[in-house]
C-alpha cells in the first residue's frame, strides 16, 4: 500500500496555501496591534501548525502592513527554515538592520534596529528591536521646602482675601530655600522597530516669575557644572504663589498685608487664624477687628480694635477704638479710646482726649499737646510741653505694686503650704515608726525573718526606700500581715515628699527672682511733667498699687486750676526702696 507524508510535509493546494497564509497573517497582525509602543515588536509562530510555505507566505503579507521592509528578512528566513533542527536545540541569528554607529551627527549614531530570529522544530520566534527615544525635560520644580501645596495663592492688590486661610499661608524666614529648580534637558529621537524616527517634543524652561522678595541663587555640581538653582528668600514673610493649571508660575516673599478698608467687604483679619505678617490699612471701620503677628499701620480707626505681637503705628483714633500691643504704639489722636502697650512705649504727637493708656512708658515731647479727661497708667511717664484741660488721672507704678504684691502673697501662700508639708511629713514619720514597733514585735516570732527586719530598719535611719520596699516584700512573702500593708502605704507617700518639697523650693526661687526683677523695675521708674494747666483743669497722681492699699485712696498729687489763666506745673517723681516716692513740685 502507498504510505502519505505527515499533512505538514503534503503538498499544499495554491487556494489552501493562500487561506492559511492569510489566517496566520491576520493572528499575527492582531498580536502586534495589542503590543504597547512602537520600538520592539516580536512574533511566535508554531510551526506544528502550519507549514514554513504558509510562514512564509504570511509574513511576506504582514510585513507590508506593519511597514517593516521584509525581502532581506525572507531571503535569510528560507536559508535556515529549511534546516533540520534536532528536538532540543535551536537556531539563533541576530542581524543589524541598521546601524549608524559610526554616523558623525551624536542624534543618528544611537540609532540601531536588529533583527533577532529564534528557531526551534516547535517555534520560530522574530523579534524587530529599535531604539527607544530619550524624552525632553521641561524645566521643573524639583523639590519644594514648604507646603506649597497648601498655600492659598497671592494678597490682590484692592487687600480683598479669604482671611479664613490666613493660617494657610507659609512663613518663611529670611534666607530659606523655597524651592529647588531644574533646567530643561533635551531628549534625543528614537527609532521604531520599522525604521520611523521618533520625534521628541522641545525642551522649555520653567516659565517662573521671582517676585520681590525673592532671589536665585545657582547650584553646582562637584565637576562645577549648573545642575539647576534655588530660590531663596530675601526677607522673613509668607510666601505668595500664582499658579495656572495647577503650575506654579510666580513666587513672591510679602511682610506686609496692604488693605484700603476694613468694612463688610473685607471683615476681620485674623480673629481666628493670627495674621502673620504685618499689616497697613487705610480706615478700620466700626466693630471690625484686627490680630496680627507683625506691625500694624493705620490711617484712622473708626471705633475697630486691634492686637499685634509687635508695634502698632495710627494716625487718628476714634470714639470706642481698642489697641493692644506687645511693643510701642504711636499715634497723633485719639478720643475715648482704650490703649495697651505690654512692654513697649506709648507715644502721643498731637491730642489725648477721654482715652485710658496702659504701658510701661507713655511720652509725650513735641512743641505742643493737648490732653483732656484721661487715664494714664505706667511707671515711666514724660509728658512735656503738655496743655492739661479738664480731669486728668495718672496711676505711677500702681500696675508694678499691684503685681508685687500678687508676688508676696503667693510666697505667704508657698510657705503655708512648706510648713503644711512639714507638719504632713512629721505626721506620717511618727506613725511609720509606731506601726514599725508593731511589725518587729510580731516579726520576733519568725527567727528566718530578722535579718531583713534588721536591714529594714537600718534603711529608715536614712529612708533608703528601694532597700525598705524590698525588705519589706520579702517580709510580706512570708509574713502577709495587715502592718506591712499599712506600712506600704506610708512610705508612698513619704517618698512623695522630697518630690513636693523640691517643688515648692523651685517655685520660691521663681517668685524670688521675679520680685527682684520688679523691684528692678521699681528703681527706674520716673514721672515727669511740665505743661499747663487750663482753667478749671484738674490733675491728681496715684502712686503704688492703689486698688490693695486703701490709704492709696486719695491721690499722692492733686492739682486744680483756680486762676483765670493757664497755670505753669512741673512735676518730677522718682521712687526707691528706702525712701519711698519722692515728689518735687516747682
Amino acid at each position: 500500500m502507498k504510505q502519505h507524508p505527515p499533512p505538514t510535509e503534503q503538498a499544499i493546494s495554491s487556494k489552501r496555501l493562500q487561506d492559511k497564509a492569510d489566517i496566520l497573517e491576520n493572528n499575527l497582525f492582531n498580536t502586534a496591534s495589542k503590543q504597547e509602543g512602537k520600538i520592539n515588536i516580536h512574533f511566535q509562530i508554531p510551526r506544528k501548525q502550519f507549514p514554513d510555505t504558509v510562514i512564509i507566505k504570511a509574513l511576506s503579507q504582514l510585513f507590508p502592513r506593519l511597514n517593516i521592509k521584509g525581502p532581506q528578512i525572507l531571503i535569510s528566513l528560507k536559508k535556515i527554515i529549511d534546516r533540520t533542527i534536532p528536538e532540543g536545540n535551536q537556531i539563533k541569528i541576530e542581524k543589524q538592520l541598521l546601524n549608524l554607529g559610526d554616523t558623525e551627527n551624536p542624534d543618528l549614531s544611537r540609532f540601531s534596529l536588529t533583527l533577532n530570529i529564534v528557531l526551534t522544530s516547535k517555534l520560530l520566534l522574530i523579534a524587530f528591536k529599535g531604539t527607544p527615544a530619550i524624552p525632553s525635560q521641561d524645566g521643573t520644580i524639583a523639590e519644594a521646602f514648604f507646603d506649597s501645596e497648601s498655600c492659598p495663592g497671592v494678597f490682590h492688590k484692592n487687600g480683598v482675601i479669604d482671611f479664613r486661610e490666613i493660617n494657610k499661608f507659609p512663613i518663611v524666614k529670611a534666607g530659606a530655600k523655597l524651592f529647588f529648580i531644574t533646567p530643561e534637558s533635551q531628549g534625543k529621537p528614537g527609532m521604531q522597530y520599522d525604521g520611523q524616527i521618533i520625534p521628541v517634543l522641545k525642551a522649555l524652561p520653567l516659565e517662573l516669575t521671582i517676585g520681590e522678595g525673592v532671589e536665585r541663587v545657582e547650584h553646582l555640581d562637584k565637576k562645577g557644572q549648573n545642575i539647576g538653582y534655588f530660590l531663596i528668600a530675601r526677607k522673613t514673610g509668607v510666601v505668595l504663589l500664582t499658579r495656572a493649571a495647577q503650575k506654579v508660575t510666580s513666587v513672591g516673599i510679602s511682610d506686609e498685608l496692604d488693605v484700603k478698608r476694613l468694612d463688610y467687604s473685607t471683615g476681620n483679619i485674623g480673629t481666628k487664624f493670627i495674621c502673620p505678617i504685618s499689616m497697613k490699612i487705610d480706615t478700620i471701620c466700626s466693630g471690625f477687628k484686627i490680630r496680627a503677628r507683625g506691625m500694624v499701620e493705620a490711617n484712622v480707626l473708626e471705633g475697630g480694635e486691634i492686637e499685634t505681637d509687635r508695634r502698632a503705628q495710627l494716625h487718628t483714633i476714634l470714639p470706642g477704638s481698642r489697641v493692644t500691643a506687645q511693643e510701642d504704639i504711636s499715634l497723633h489722636f485719639s478720643r475715648n479710646a482704650i490703649l495697651t502697650s505690654k512692654t513697649g512705649c506709648i507715644t502721643i504727637s498731637d491730642e489725648l482726649m477721654d482715652s485710658t493708656l496702659f504701658s510701661t512708658r507713655i511720652s509725650f515731647e513735641k512743641n505742643k499737646g493737648t490732653f483732656t479727661n484721661n487715664i494714664l497708667d505706667a511707671e515711666i511717664i514724660s509728658l512735656k510741653n503738655v496743655y492739661f484741660c479738664g480731669e486728668n488721672t495718672i496711676y505711677f507704678g500702681r500696675r508694678l505694686f499691684s503685681q508685687k504684691q500678687e508676688l508676696l502673697e503667693s510666697r505667704e501662700c508657698l510657705e503655708m503650704e512648706t510648713l503644711s508639708l512639714g507638719e504632713q511629713k512629721k505626721e506620717l514619720m511618727e506613725n511609720f515608726h509606731h506601726e514599725l514597733k508593731r511589725l518587729t514585735n510580731a516579726i520576733k516570732k519568725n527567727p528566718l525573718l530578722l535579718n531583713n527586719l534588721k536591714n529594714l530598719i537600718l534603711a529608715t535611719r536614712t529612708m533608703e526606700f528601694e532597700t525598705i520596699e524590698t525588705e519589706l516584700k520579702a517580709i510580706e512573702k512570708r509574713m502577709n500581715i495587715k502592718e506591712v500593708s499599712i506600712i506600704k502605704k506610708r512610705i508612698a507617700a513619704l517618698k512623695l515628699i522630697p518630690e513636693e518639697t523640691k517643688k515648692f523650693e523651685d517655685k520660691e526661687k521663681g517668685l524670688i527672682k521675679n520680685i527682684k526683677k520688679i523691684n528692678q523695675q521699681m528703681s527706674v521708674m520716673s514721672l515727669n511733667i511740665e505743661g499747663l494747666l487750663r482753667r478749671a483743669a484738674t490733675l491728681q497722681i496715684f502712686t503704688g498699687a492703689v486698688e490693695n492699699d486703701p490709704i492709696k485712696k486719695k491721690p499722692e498729687v492733686f492739682i486744680e486750676s483756680e486762676r483765670s489763666e493757664d497755670t505753669f506745673i512741673k512735676i518730677n517723681c522718682t521712687y526707691t526702696p528706702r525712701q519711698g516716692f519722692n515728689i518735687i513740685r516747682s
